[in-house]
Protein backbone atom coordinates (compact mmCIF):
# COMPACT_ATOMS: atom_id res chain seq x y z
CA UNK A 1 0.00 0.00 0.00
CA UNK A 2 1.29 3.47 -0.85
CA UNK A 3 2.29 5.58 2.13
CA UNK A 4 -0.34 8.20 1.35
CA UNK A 5 -3.06 5.53 1.10
CA UNK A 6 -1.99 4.10 4.46
CA UNK A 7 -2.13 7.53 6.07
CA UNK A 8 -5.57 8.22 4.61
CA UNK A 9 -6.79 4.86 5.90
CA UNK A 10 -5.50 5.79 9.35
CA UNK A 11 -7.20 9.20 9.10
CA UNK A 12 -10.51 7.39 8.52
CA UNK A 13 -9.92 5.17 11.56
CA UNK A 14 -9.25 8.21 13.73
CA UNK A 15 -12.38 9.92 12.42
CA UNK A 16 -14.49 6.86 13.28
CA UNK A 17 -12.99 6.75 16.76
CA UNK A 18 -13.82 10.41 17.40
CA UNK A 19 -17.43 9.73 16.38
CA UNK A 20 -17.57 6.63 18.57
CA UNK A 21 -16.31 8.61 21.57
CA UNK A 22 -19.01 11.24 21.04
CA UNK A 23 -21.71 8.56 20.79
CA UNK A 24 -20.50 6.23 23.56
CA UNK A 25 -23.23 5.69 26.16
CA UNK A 26 -20.97 5.51 29.20
CA UNK A 27 -17.92 7.28 30.54
CA UNK A 28 -16.04 3.97 30.72
CA UNK A 29 -16.67 3.35 27.00
CA UNK A 30 -15.59 6.91 26.14
CA UNK A 31 -12.34 6.39 28.04
CA UNK A 32 -11.64 3.02 26.41
CA UNK A 33 -12.30 4.50 22.96
CA UNK A 34 -10.17 7.54 23.76
CA UNK A 35 -7.24 5.32 24.71
CA UNK A 36 -7.60 3.49 21.40
CA UNK A 37 -7.74 6.85 19.62
CA UNK A 38 -4.68 8.12 21.50
CA UNK A 39 -2.73 4.99 20.63
CA UNK A 40 -3.62 5.42 16.96
CA UNK A 41 -2.75 9.12 16.95
CA UNK A 42 0.58 8.61 18.70
CA UNK A 43 1.58 5.78 16.35
CA UNK A 44 0.39 7.75 13.31
CA UNK A 45 2.38 10.77 14.45
CA UNK A 46 5.45 8.61 14.89
CA UNK A 47 5.42 7.14 11.39
CA UNK A 48 4.73 10.47 9.77
CA UNK A 49 7.40 12.39 11.65
CA UNK A 50 10.04 9.65 11.64
CA UNK A 51 9.55 8.08 8.19
CA UNK A 52 7.16 9.91 5.87
CA UNK A 53 8.00 13.57 6.48
CA UNK A 54 11.78 13.06 6.24
CA UNK A 55 11.28 11.35 2.85
CA UNK A 56 9.10 14.28 1.77
CA UNK A 57 11.70 16.78 2.93
CA UNK A 58 14.43 14.93 1.04
CA UNK A 59 12.36 15.08 -2.16
CA UNK A 60 10.78 18.55 -1.83
CA UNK A 61 12.68 20.45 0.82
CA UNK A 62 11.11 21.96 3.91
CA UNK A 63 8.28 23.71 2.07
CA UNK A 64 5.34 25.57 3.62
CA UNK A 65 3.01 22.55 3.69
CA UNK A 66 5.57 20.31 5.38
CA UNK A 67 6.59 22.97 7.88
CA UNK A 68 2.97 23.63 8.81
CA UNK A 69 2.26 19.90 9.11
CA UNK A 70 5.17 19.48 11.51
CA UNK A 71 4.02 22.38 13.66
CA UNK A 72 0.44 21.08 13.62
CA UNK A 73 1.68 17.73 14.90
CA UNK A 74 3.14 19.45 17.95
CA UNK A 75 -0.13 21.27 18.61
CA UNK A 76 -2.14 18.06 18.20
CA UNK A 77 0.21 16.22 20.56
CA UNK A 78 -0.29 18.94 23.17
CA UNK A 79 -4.07 18.65 22.84
CA UNK A 80 -3.85 14.86 23.02
CA UNK A 81 -1.82 15.20 26.20
CA UNK A 82 -4.38 17.61 27.67
CA UNK A 83 -7.30 15.31 26.84
CA UNK A 84 -5.46 12.35 28.32
CA UNK A 85 -4.79 14.30 31.51
CA UNK A 86 -8.48 15.29 31.67
CA UNK A 87 -9.83 11.72 31.70
CA UNK A 88 -12.49 11.53 34.40
CA UNK A 89 -12.70 15.31 34.73
CA UNK A 90 -15.45 17.68 33.57
CA UNK A 91 -13.32 19.18 30.78
CA UNK A 92 -12.50 15.85 29.08
CA UNK A 93 -15.25 16.25 26.46
CA UNK A 94 -14.19 19.81 25.66
CA UNK A 95 -10.59 18.81 25.17
CA UNK A 96 -11.58 15.88 22.97
CA UNK A 97 -13.68 18.23 20.85
CA UNK A 98 -10.79 20.65 20.31
CA UNK A 99 -8.47 17.74 19.55
CA UNK A 100 -10.96 16.48 16.96
CA UNK A 101 -11.19 19.90 15.30
CA UNK A 102 -7.40 20.23 15.11
CA UNK A 103 -7.01 16.74 13.66
CA UNK A 104 -9.77 17.40 11.08
CA UNK A 105 -8.04 20.61 9.98
CA UNK A 106 -4.68 18.86 9.70
CA UNK A 107 -6.15 15.92 7.77
CA UNK A 108 -7.98 18.18 5.33
CA UNK A 109 -4.86 20.18 4.48
CA UNK A 110 -2.70 17.10 4.30
CA UNK A 111 -5.02 15.13 2.03
CA UNK A 112 -6.11 18.04 -0.20
CA UNK A 113 -2.85 19.97 -0.56
CA UNK A 114 0.17 18.07 0.69
CA UNK A 115 -0.41 14.49 -0.46
CA UNK A 116 -0.92 15.34 -4.15
CA UNK A 117 2.41 17.20 -4.19
CA UNK A 118 4.06 14.39 -2.27
CA UNK A 119 2.80 11.74 -4.68
CA UNK A 120 4.24 13.64 -7.64
CA UNK A 121 7.58 14.23 -5.89
CA UNK A 122 8.11 10.74 -4.46
CA UNK A 123 6.60 8.50 -7.13
CA UNK A 124 4.77 5.20 -6.77
CA UNK A 125 7.77 2.95 -6.09
CA UNK A 126 9.07 5.00 -3.17
CA UNK A 127 5.55 5.52 -1.81
CA UNK A 128 5.03 1.73 -1.84
CA UNK A 129 8.32 1.10 -0.04
CA UNK A 130 7.56 3.82 2.53
CA UNK A 131 4.07 2.40 3.00
CA UNK A 132 5.44 -1.03 3.94
CA UNK A 133 7.96 0.46 6.35
CA UNK A 134 5.34 2.73 7.89
CA UNK A 135 2.79 -0.05 8.30
CA UNK A 136 5.30 -2.19 10.20
CA UNK A 137 6.37 0.74 12.39
CA UNK A 138 2.73 1.66 13.09
CA UNK A 139 1.87 -1.88 14.20
CA UNK A 140 4.94 -1.96 16.42
CA UNK A 141 4.16 1.43 17.96
CA UNK A 142 0.57 0.40 18.70
CA UNK A 143 1.89 -2.46 20.84
CA UNK A 144 3.43 0.04 23.29
CA UNK A 145 1.85 2.49 25.70
CA UNK A 146 1.14 5.71 23.77
CA UNK A 147 1.97 7.94 26.73
CA UNK A 148 5.75 7.48 26.77
CA UNK A 149 6.38 8.55 23.14
CA UNK A 150 3.75 11.29 23.45
CA UNK A 151 5.37 12.79 26.55
CA UNK A 152 8.85 12.55 25.03
CA UNK A 153 7.59 14.26 21.86
CA UNK A 154 6.04 17.04 23.90
CA UNK A 155 9.18 17.55 25.96
CA UNK A 156 11.16 18.01 22.79
CA UNK A 157 8.54 20.15 21.02
CA UNK A 158 8.58 22.48 24.03
CA UNK A 159 12.36 22.60 23.73
CA UNK A 160 12.03 23.78 20.13
CA UNK A 161 12.24 20.50 18.22
CA UNK A 162 10.60 20.29 14.83
CA UNK A 163 11.50 16.78 13.65
CA UNK A 164 13.00 13.63 15.14
CA UNK A 165 16.60 12.51 14.70
CA UNK A 166 18.26 9.23 15.61
CA UNK A 167 20.01 9.01 18.96
CA UNK A 168 23.30 7.22 19.52
CA UNK A 169 21.30 4.00 19.86
CA UNK A 170 19.80 4.55 16.41
CA UNK A 171 16.31 4.98 17.83
CA UNK A 172 14.66 8.26 16.84
CA UNK A 173 14.55 10.67 19.73
CA UNK A 174 12.12 13.07 18.09
CA UNK A 175 14.49 15.94 18.78
CA UNK A 176 15.79 17.16 15.44
CA UNK A 177 16.09 20.87 15.90
CA UNK A 178 14.52 23.21 13.40
CA UNK A 179 16.86 25.32 11.37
Amino acid sequence: MKATDLLIKQHHTVSRLFKAIEQAPSEAEKIALFRELASNLAAHDGIEREIFYPACEAAMGLNDELGEALVEHGVIEFCLYQANEAIGKPDFAFKCKVLKELVEHHVEEEEDEFFPKTERALGDDLLEALGEEMEDAFDEAREDDFQLPLYENLRQVFAGALQPVPTASGIPSKSRQSA
